[in-house]
């Protein structure tokens, strides 16, 4: 496994994880780090990963798809957390897939940002 924030993670090292717990925590916290970091959106205990996504979503133009994506992986994670009832994912590789391309979005984003001088969390 590689340690959070190791900037390696993909479909191929998060499909990995055997426990589907592990699986989405681990991904949907480096989401949430990347968010924050990256993109300048709020933190703290009472703001939710959806409210960072629409905080990201209107100060950097993401797109549809890529908020569609996000908010996909968000919902699975609520889910896994707080439903009594649901305890595995249904599809792993559609998640760890969701997740590689939306992380790759976002870098691409910061990388284009950052290389036109133009600051990502102003």
């Amino acid at each position: 496994p590689t340690a959070m924030g190791s900037g390696h993670s993909s479909s191929t090292s998060y499909a990995q994880y055997k426990n589907d717990f592990e699986l989405v925590i681990r991904a949907t916290k480096d989401l949430e780090h990347l968010l924050e970091t990256g993109f300048g959106a709020p933190s703290g205990k009472t703001v939710g990963l959806h409210d960072k996504i629409t905080a990201v979503q209107r100060s950097h133009d993401l797109s549809q798809e890529s908020v569609k994506k996000l908010r996909y992986l968000v919902t699975v994670r609520n889910k896994l957390v707080h439903d009594h009832d649901f305890n595995a994912l249904p599809d792993r590789v559609h998640f760890a897939k969701s997740y590689d391309l939306v992380e790759k979005e976002l870098k691409a984003k910061l990388r284009v940002s950052s290389s036109s001088g133009g600051c990502v969390i102003c």
